[in-house]
């Protein structure tokens, strides 16, 4: 992500700093591709987050309220992430910049940097990024019909009310690493079912995994075939499909289907190329054994992902 960083910045305040990547084969599909119909009703409680600029709330001819998104522009652009045009989904529309998930009527769980600063730890406050923007739930692609930005129903849009705690600390991956936030909405979320959570117990290794949110913006999207490979105090590395825009994530436990953790970061998403003789941006890739990538950050093995348990305290 180095190239991509001002422009990326100056369009949303984009979550930048913690990056995803591509293992082996790349897994990400469309949610309304997915067979598994208990997927996608979990999918339902997934939400992404959307800087309040680009919300617009009116009222349509029957005088009902509506809200229509701005300021849309997709991968492939220039001013966002100038993939090169023939990339996976290189065309579809960016709209969040970190993802999240319902875990009660108005409870949302996120990654820690997307709602407070670095090296900062925070309760029962509104932060910066808790005022400046609102979850978006089923930003994603519905079949034939493609993505609906506009005359959206305001019941798929919450803003954040309060940070009930937030933690962002010890950026040098240390076993004592913290990144989570739980946040409470501004309202009672309609028509949606919170997730179940792993309770008690352990995640253990080699567990199969799966992950739903908004890599690089992007509509929801699924990525499976993953494993863990490492744990440590607070988070355990993956091979998960991620990228920016992932932060927040719920990562799902493939035979449960109950959360095991938040995704918080992760290798170098992108990596330079040319199409044409023009200068773009490709998926940076590995194999599945997180080895052989085309762009490797050695302080970084995987995809990292908080553990669940972290949270749990602030639910009651």
């Amino acid at each position: 992500m180095k190239l991509i960083i001002l422009n990326i910045a100056l369009l949303s305040g984009l979550c930048i700093a913690e990056t995803k990547i591509i293992y082996g084969q790349d897994n990400r599909i469309d949610v309304s591709e997915v067979k598994n119909l208990q997927v996608r009703k979990l999918s339902q409680a997934i939400a992404g987050r959307v800087a309040n600029f680009k919300i617009n709330q009116t009222f349509n001819g029957s005088g009902k309220d509506i809200v229509n998104f701005s300021g849309i522009r997709t991968l492939k652009d220039p001013m966002t992430y100038n993939l090169c045009s023939d990339e996976k989904f290189a065309n579809q529309p960016l709209l969040s910049d970190c993802t999240g998930f319902l875990v009660g009527d108005d409870l949302l769980v996120t990654a820690g940097h997307c709602i407070t600063d670095y090296n900062t730890d925070v309760e029962d406050k509104v932060t910066s990024d808790c005022e400046n923007y609102s979850w978006v739930f089923d930003f994603k692609k519905n079949g034939k019909k493609g993505v609906s930005l506009k005359n959206v129903s305001p019941d798929n849009v919450y803003k954040c009310k309060r940070v009930i705690k937030a933690a962002y600390l010890d950026l040098d991956l240390a076993a004592n690493h913290e990144d989570y936030a739980v946040i409470q909405l501004d309202r009672k979320v309609v028509g949606r079912t919170p997730l179940k959570l792993r309770g008690k117990g352990n995640i253990r290794k080699n567990t199969k995994l799966y992950v739903i949110g908004h890599p690089s913006g992007l509509p929801m999207k699924f990525a499976d075939g993953a494993r863990v490979f490492e744990i440590f105090d607070t988070y355990f590395a993956t091979n998960l499909d991620t990228f920016g825009g992932n932060s927040g994530s719920p990562v799902f436990n493939a035979v449960t289907n109950r959360v095991e953790g938040i995704l918080v970061r992760g290798d170098t998403d992108y990596t330079a190329s040319t199409k044409d003789g023009e200068f773009c941006l490709r998926v940076n890739t590995c194999d599945d054994n997180r080895e052989n990538c085309q762009e490797e950050d050695p302080a970084i093995l995987g995809e990292h992902v908080s553990i669940i348990s972290k949270v749990l305290p602030f639910l009651k």
